[in-house]
């Protein structure tokens, strides 16, 4: 299961020769009149250097976002070839092949045509997005697009000030514990045990969970407090995740306390057991998965990602 996180940025597309911002209603249309003239085999490539090209590959475009994917080539001899049943290795391109050929880092992206919200997953080695602003840099200077990241703060006052705001989970991940911490948590005083677990721990996760159905609070002034002193003490504690929402009847959502961009994990399987073995599952299957949690993380937080960004 490879778990990677969702960031979420607001993308603006500006007129260059008049500095306004264009409608997001025209978004659909500025970038189909460059696909229908730039790309082939749906393919888009967003680098004039051919050693390190970047591509963007359209899974979907439809009326309502563009599904693609953002890649960029990495080095042949970076990576090997290997025969696992002989250990023998080779180049992964052969030396004729690595002029026109080349293996790439991808991620996903989704940008929603009637909201201008765009949703990418990070990748080690992929383009970021930043990325998406060479479609119009390269091939129509009419137009220049910028990203900007959803703050987490926002979101986090939003919570705050919600109509009726409710806490229902607090997740604490404290960075290297002390023998006391530990002592007082497990209820012992084995001070051998209490060492040896803590020479082996960089972290501790304790969880703070209501009754079945409850919630913490929903007590505005204790939610604020509480998350006053959280904030206060982020010296303390690697990570703070709050789980709560804004008004009854909404979904429960997560709130990463010390991120400063909003972001949401995801999971999706690369692998499936077949005759109790580990095999790849096929890529259309992958693909569809991430094009599913990726759309559930808006789906999830679109009416406080709206409103934080003005749209």
């Amino acid at each position: 299961m490879s778990t990677k996180n969702v960031y979420l940025f607001k993308v603006v597309i500006r007129d260059t020769q008049t500095n306004t911002e264009m409608p997001v209603n025209s978004f659909k249309g500025l970038f189909q009149e460059i696909f229908d003239r730039e790309a082939r085999n749906h393919a888009l490539k967003l680098t004039y250097d051919d050693a390190e090209p970047m591509m963007l590959d359209i899974l979907d475009n439809t009326d309502e976002y563009l599904f693609a994917k953002l890649s960029r080539k990495r080095p042949n001899n970076s990576m090997q070839k290997r025969n696992y049943n002989t250990y023998q290795i080779d180049d992964v391109l052969g030396p004729d092949e690595v002029a026109n050929k080349g293996v790439e880092w991808f991620t996903y992206c989704i940008l929603g045509y009637s909201h201008g919200i765009l949703s990418i997953v990070n990748s080690k080695g992929a383009p970021s997005a930043g990325a998406l602003a060479r479609v119009f840099s390269l091939y129509n200077h009419r137009y220049s697009l910028e990203s900007e990241a959803i703050p987490n703060r926002n979101l986090v006052e939003e919570l705050i000030h919600g109509r009726a705001p409710e806490i229902n989970k607090v997740q604490v991940d404290i960075a290297q514990p002390d023998a006391q911490i530990l002592q007082e948590l497990f209820g012992f005083n084995d001070r051998e045990v209490l060492e040896a677990v803590g020479q082996n721990m960089s972290s501790i996760v304790f969880e703070i969970k209501p009754e079945f159905r409850g919630a913490l609070s929903t007590d505005t002034n204790v939610i604020t407090r509480l998350i006053d002193a959280l904030r206060r003490n982020r010296n303390q504690y690697h990570s703070v995740v709050l789980s709560g929402k804004t008004n009854a009847g909404e979904r429960q959502r997560r709130y990463d306390l010390y991120e400063e961009y909003f972001k949401y994990p995801i999971s999706v399987s690369e692998y499936r057991q077949e005759n109790h073995r580990k095999v790849e599952r096929e890529r259309d299957d992958i693909l569809r998965d991430y094009r599913q949690s990726m759309m559930g993380v808006y789906d999830d937080y679109k009416d406080i990602i709206l409103v934080v960004s003005n749209r």
